[in-house]
């Protein structure tokens, strides 16, 4: 087994699948997940939807040695999946992961002992130069300190797109691992660098004004366009429909401190074909 700290990403953008592979692909996942699949009008958004669901099965396959079509994925009433299959690993009492996809990428990140959340976000490759201007709508999204850190990065518009992502990606990052979904004042949560570089990637949050010493946030670049967070933290802070998804929810704070400053692995860029378990495969290229 492979250890409960992953982070994986897929490059959707590079797979272009025949509609009779795409429906084998399909085809893996429980009947009852296959519509929330096709439901998409885009291609492009069905690939999304089905490499993140594959992604998931993939993780608990090969992490936790559960029969493919044993797994059982659910999720909470705020949207955040977990398996839902009773699994006793000591060594990993809160095995959880989260899930995020935009652009070209789908990217997966998964924790033991830590609560997670993962988010991915892109922008255009910027063509002409922009005025600073073009971004004060969204200035309301940041607090003055967070505002101060994405201007300091200009004039270059590809600079100002990309200290503004960061710092967006961040505060999903956080919400997501947290499991609150909608309704979260984006204001509560104010992100900083510790080593008082904006370009660094490690950060840590405020949250109304206070410091959490047991939360940590890296940022990952996966290519030009795409910027990756991932952040990991106390389970405790876990909303309540969450924390029933978990096993432990107190740690010693050295225990705590240990999972939370952990070195953060890089992303593996896997393959669409990576996420099939190898039993699979012969059935599935018999299918195509």
């Amino acid at each position: 087994m492979e250890t409960g700290v992953q982070r994986w990403a897929v490059n959707v953008g590079m797979w272009s699948p025949s509609e009779a592979q795409f429906s084998g692909f399909v085809g893996l996942l429980p009947i009852a997940e296959r519509p929330l699949v096709l439901r998409y009008v885009k291609f492009e958004d069905k690939k999304k939807a089905l490499v993140s669901r594959l992604l998931q099965r993939k993780l608990v396959h090969s992490l936790l040695d559960v029969e493919y079509g044993d797994i059982v994925i659910e999720r909470t009433r705020e949207g955040k999946p977990y398996l839902a299959n009773q699994i006793d690993c000591c060594e990993m009492p809160n095995f959880n992961f989260n899930v995020s996809h935009q652009g070209n990428f789908v990217v997966l990140a998964s924790e033991p002992l830590c609560i997670v959340g993962v988010d991915v976000m892109t922008h255009q490759p910027v063509r002409e130069e922009l005025p600073v201007a073009f971004f004060e709508p969204f200035k309301n999204c940041y607090t003055d300190f967070e505002w101060n850190m994405v201007m300091s990065a200009g004039p270059k518009s590809v600079a100002l797109f990309d200290q503004f992502y960061r710092l967006w990606c961040l505060k999903e990052a956080y919400i997501k691992a947290i499991g609150i979904g909608l309704g979260f004042d984006l204001l509560r949560a104010e992100f900083f660098h510790p080593s008082g570089n904006i370009w660094s990637d490690v950060a840590r949050v405020r949250i109304d004004c206070e410091e959490k010493e047991d939360w940590i946030f890296c940022l990952h670049k996966l290519d030009d366009d795409h910027w990756a967070c991932v952040a990991k933290g106390a389970p405790e802070d876990a909303v309540e429909s969450y924390r029933k998804t978990l096993q432990r929810i107190s740690f010693d704070s050295t225990s705590l401190r240990a999972a939370v400053e952990a070195p953060e692995k890089q992303f593996r860029i896997l393959e669409v074909g990576d996420l099939v378990p190898h039993n699979y495969k012969m059935d599935l290229e018999n299918s195509c």
